[in-house]
């Protein structure tokens, strides 16, 4: 089989019917090379009942307990395709996905493909990314996972609920061997849907996780890059975003809770430049030159017995 496309639903019905009908109809003429797997976090909206009246051909897991976002490697575990296709519930692939796939058949380095998204809070635009840029991470609401890169290295890490784990799987893609390129010319719609979404979820769990990825991973400069992401995060206090920064902080409390329990597993040095260059919070200086003392001052001090 050619390409399995691989969708988390957690109680987002309409969104969730919308997207498969989307996906049913761009793959129409021929849909025996496809396969749809949806897996249901234990959606209590009737979302599963649902599927199974209106898509009796969808491969359907019913996932007991909601776990997040690794709820994808059950879908990437029973699919069969040589590719998995990842899109949100309220996502949808409208145009490209063959063009996707012969690019993928043609550059075997590659192991994810981003592609591009078009609308939603995070672009492919937002990003910059130019077409076959390699990059360091990917937006999770539309991209191509290669099935022998799944086998590799894994799926989404199981210490993170929701966010940032695009980029962690990116990292350990890249520190595999394989490359991570966006394709601008296959577009993915992000309709958004506003149910589980909130300011407080998102800013927690993005700064536990980006502090948890530097504290694992990197070897070169952690304790820098740790202080980066800190005061990057807590920047936004400028903008008067006061409660959000409250959000980023208990973001770092809860990742000094979780340290303890995470296996420090540092991937190469070349590896960790191309995700430190790539991603925002590690690329950019905190306070610019200040911000380069500060960090070097923590550095030595982190570094004092």
């Amino acid at each position: 089989m050619k390409a399995s496309f691989v969708i988390v639903n957690y109680n987002r019905k309409s969104e969730l019917l919308m997207t498969l009908s989307k996906t049913v109809e761009l793959i129409a003429n021929n849909a025996t090379e496809y396969e749809i797997v949806v897996v249901d976090n234990a959606s209590t909206d009737g979302s599963a009942d649902a599927v199974k009246v209106q898509f009796p051909t969808v491969v359907l897991i019913e996932n007991p307990v909601n776990t997040g976002a690794p709820a994808w490697n059950l879908g990437f575990a029973r699919a069969k395709g040589d590719y998995f296709i990842i899109l949100d519930d309220d996502s949808h692939i409208e145009e490209g996905l063959e063009d996707a796939i012969e690019y993928l058949e043609k550059n075997r380095e590659v192991g994810i493909l981003a592609l591009n998204v078009v609308s939603g809070p995070y672009t492919s635009d937002r990003w910059g990314w130019k077409d076959g840029q390699d990059i360091a991470g990917f937006i999770g609401c539309g991209a191509i996972f290669r099935k022998e890169t799944y086998r590799k290295i894994g799926g989404y890490a199981d210490w993170m609920f929701l966010y940032v784990n695009e980029w962690e799987l990116s990292l350990r893609c890249i520190n595999a061997g394989y490359i991570v390129r966006f394709f601008g010319n296959s577009r993915v719609v992000h309709r958004v849907s506003n149910i589980h979404r909130t300011s407080k979820r998102l800013r927690v769990f993005v700064t536990k996780h980006e502090l948890g990825v530097v504290y694992k991973y990197f070897s070169v400069n952690r304790s820098g890059y740790l202080w980066r992401v800190a005061i990057n995060n807590l920047k936004i206090i400028k903008h008067g975003e006061f409660k959000n920064a409250w959000y980023n902080v208990l973001g770092m409390f809860q990742f000094l809770q979780m340290r303890k329990s995470l296996q420090y597993t540092p991937v190469s040095p070349e590896a960790q430049k191309m995700f430190a260059d790539g991603f925002e919070i590690t690329r950019k200086s905190a306070f610019g030159f200040i911000g380069e003392k500060v960090t070097n001052f923590f550095k030595k001090t982190a570094a004092t017995p």
